[in-house]
């Protein structure tokens, strides 16, 4: 009974001197500013003009630089790497809740990892595209989760970053889905003018249902995720 108790007060005094790390993948974007970093260093970092949102507040600690439960600090001093990983965070201006986070990284090592976390999370991606299609593999990919869309690009190259918000920020959803993305923004409209969802209709049968239509386009760029 005695070596049970001490086991107990062992485990608790070691979860309160080790905390359990952030996990980026967790977040359901109703988070607040005023409890969300706690200890975890932070600083403002960028300010811009948007309209509904602060600029970014950044932080490199390992104590939130996880996806999944997959580590992506421990790769920062890597040869051949082109900076610190980090994240940033952006909140609304009127009730200071977390809007939008932002993974930036810089080695490669640490760029797979992170698409291997995010195939494991949420399977096959929603959505491909090669800076070439000629490319062997592509550079931007897009997973959805109900209104939570992750929008990764750059994988082929020495930086990546991944951008991941709710979908019904509508300044962040105007802005975000483009570049190499604007094709599955038109998918998402087409989506909500038809009233549909993505498990009703994929990226792939919109291509396709366009082609029948007659605009080969989208079908004639598409890239297997």
């Amino acid at each position: 009974m005695k070596n049970s108790i001490l086991l107990i007060l062992v485990c608790i005094l070691l979860q309160s001197c080790n905390p359990p790390k952030k996990d980026l993948a967790k977040i359901t974007f109703t988070e607040k500013y005023n409890t969300f970093f706690g200890d975890i260093p932070n600083e403002f970092d960028l300010s811009i003009s948007a309209k509904t949102y602060t600029g970014y507040y950044e932080s490199e600690s390992s104590e939130i630089l996880n996806f999944n439960g997959v580590d992506l600090s421990d790769y920062r001093n890597e040869k051949g790497g082109f900076g610190t990983n980090n994240v940033r965070f952006a909140f609304t201006k009127d009730n200071h809740v977390l809007c939008e986070y932002v993974i930036n990284l810089n080695t490669e090592k640490s760029i797979q990892k992170l698409i291997n976390a995010l195939k494991s999370k949420f399977g096959k991606a929603k959505f491909a595209d090669k800076l070439d299609l000629l490319d062997d593999f592509p550079d931007a990919y897009i997973w959805q989760d109900k209104d939570i869309i992750y929008l990764l690009s750059g994988t082929t190259q020495s930086s990546a970053w991944l951008m991941v918000f709710n979908i019904n920020y509508k300044e962040l959803y105007d802005n975000r889905i483009s570049g190499p993305f604007m094709y599955y923004y038109d998918y998402l409209e087409y989506l909500k003018e038809n009233k549909k969802t993505d498990k009703q209709i994929s990226y792939y049968q919109y291509a396709k249902i366009l082609e029948k239509e007659g605009s080969n386009y989208k079908i004639d760029n598409y890239v297997k995720p």
